[in-house]
């Protein structure tokens, strides 16, 4: 397939369905496309079988459970009820905090946890962009908040860390993913999980993930290089 030789040479920030997933640099193109693509299908099918506001943990199961499904091998996982220890800290700080624990026992270092942490500094340059207020309106308000950070070793493993965190925090009308609540010492539900990608199983099912995303993986994606 086409990109498959292609290296990209910067970061990307992806909202997907309302989700962020930021890919890093060095990545084939073909991988970055499966990774996009695996994580809008897993979030269109857990949207589809169960309500993210009212069934976090059955969501975050199925979203799981389709990554499992199309190719993605599952190192580790888990999701727990958390209650916030410091006196104002928002779903996005915690969000990066998440990943970058994940991403340093995983590979070592800090680079999944920077990555995440430019991805949601790059979207508050955008964030009144017309293309994102569009995109926002577009996809239904959540409960839950999804970002994901992914990278490529120079070992040619591609690594995922998800994490998804719910709250009862209001949404703000300026706040485009609901990073910016502030949980203050509240209660919030926080799943992770770490993935790598196995090609062969996946290259199995390319066609059957893109032809069932259809237009959706041009209509509900934006991209910024970061």
């Amino acid at each position: 397939m086409t990109g498959e030789k292609q290296i990209t040479t910067s970061d990307a920030a992806i909202l997907v369905e309302g989700n962020l997933l930021a890919c890093g640099a060095g990545m084939s193109a073909q991988s970055r496309h499966d990774v996009k693509n695996a994580y809008h299908f897993a979030t269109v099918a857990a949207d589809q079988a169960f309500d993210a506001v009212t069934q976090s943990r059955e969501w975050f199961n199925r979203f799981v459970d389709v990554l499992k499904e199309i190719g993605f091998t599952l190192p580790s996982r888990s999701y727990e009820q958390e209650t916030s220890a410091e006196l104002s800290v928002t779903v996005g700080a915690v969000a990066i905090r998440t990943i970058g624990a994940a991403g340093s026992a995983m590979l070592g270092g800090t680079k999944l946890g920077d990555l995440a942490k430019s991805a949601f500094n790059k979207l508050t340059t955008v964030e009144h962009d017309a293309k994102i207020i569009e995109h926002k309106r577009k996809n239904k308000a959540r409960g839950m908040v999804g970002v994901a950070a992914c990278i490529e070793t120079a070992n040619k493993d591609v690594v995922l860390v998800v994490t998804c965190i719910q709250t009862s925090a209001p949404q703000l009308d300026d706040d485009i993913l609901g990073i910016q609540w502030k949980l203050e010492k509240t209660q919030y539900y926080s799943g992770q999980a770490v993935f790598t990608l196995n090609n062969f199983i996946y290259g199995h099912v390319r066609e059957h993930v893109e032809k069932r995303l259809g237009e959706r993986s041009i209509r509900n994606v934006l991209q910024y290089d970061i």
